[in-house]
């Protein structure tokens, strides 16, 4: 089903001059611009009130605040806490076969995510990631850091130069250090967190290159990201899910290696004998 945003951006109809600037206005400043009162909004179009109006109906709103209801609905929806949403599933997830119905539904997620992400979306991150030039830094949110710290972990095996953010008083220090050579690898979901903003935010200021890993609505640091990699969050319970980001990093993993030489297995063989010295594992195979 296509979001408010999917239709401003591609209207099936046509526009006006005036009305394709009122569209502009609003996707400019998405979803800010259009919550606020019409007059707000034609001010920062340019145009007159009627123009605003005659484009929500072209549109199939009856009217303006019809068109913030939908606008709002659309915001709750992407920013809903975990508390909001427990009272309305509750009922259902103590009807069914909860276990079952869950795991289910997460290989469907997965399913659903395979439509998200373009082939050549994947070979350029594998093309970011592969590159010796580019230190890798890895960032996530209160939920999502775990997801950066699993992907900095496989990464180390693969290449150098790669650190995991921290999410304490060291990382303005972290940050510090970002230049063009750098790539910033970010995993942030609703409700975004302002932290990972500002790590967007400082990364694109210093020249870095960001990929964002989030959900597939209107995330404030879409606008921040030279390369967005989405999947599904919804699940049966209040709380979303990551499994198909899960997916995602595995599969990038898997990605990686199968474009890798025969470097990779001597760099392999030398973190063993690393591990080995320093008694790394219990059982060695």
């Amino acid at each position: 089903m296509l979001t408010l945003k999917d239709r401003l951006n591609t209207p099936e109809v046509e526009l006006t001059k005036a009305e394709r600037k009122v569209l502009r206005a609003l996707l400019d400043d998405y979803p800010r611009a259009g919550l606020g009162p019409m007059s707000r909004l034609a001010r920062q179009a340019g145009v007159s009130d009627p123009s605003i109006l005659r484009l929500v109906k072209k549109l199939g709103f009856s009217g303006y605040s019809d068109f913030q209801n939908a606008l709002m609905a659309e915001v709750d929806d992407r920013l809903r806490s975990p508390r909001t949403l427990l009272a309305g599933r509750r009922e259902g997830m103590s009807r069914d076969d909860v276990w079952s119905n869950y795991l289910s539904d997460a290989s469907e997620g997965i399913q659903r995510t395979l439509a998200l992400t373009q082939a050549d979306d994947v070979r350029l991150l594998g093309d970011w990631l592969l590159d010796p030039k580019l230190r890798v830094l890895c960032h996530g949110g209160r939920f999502s850091r775990f997801l950066a710290g699993y992907l900095v972990a496989h990464l180390r095996m693969l290449r150098g130069g790669c650190l995991l953010l921290d999410d304490g008083a060291a990382l303005p220090d972290q940050l510090g250090d970002i230049d063009r050579q750098t790539l910033v690898v970010v995993f942030d979901y609703r409700r975004y967190q302002a932290q990972a903003l500002g790590v967007t935010r400082a990364a694109k200021a210093r020249g870095a290159r960001v990929v964002l890993f989030t959900d597939i609505y209107d995330s404030p640091l879409r606008e921040f990201a030279d390369l967005i990699i989405s999947a599904p969050v919804e699940s049966p319970s209040p709380f979303d899910t990551l499994v198909p980001t899960m997916a995602q990093v595995e599969a990038l993993i898997a990605s990686l290696v199968a474009r890798m030489d025969g470097q990779l297995d001597e760099r392999l063989e030398g973190i063993d004998h690393l591990r080995a010295a320093f008694g790394s594992h219990i059982l060695e195979e």
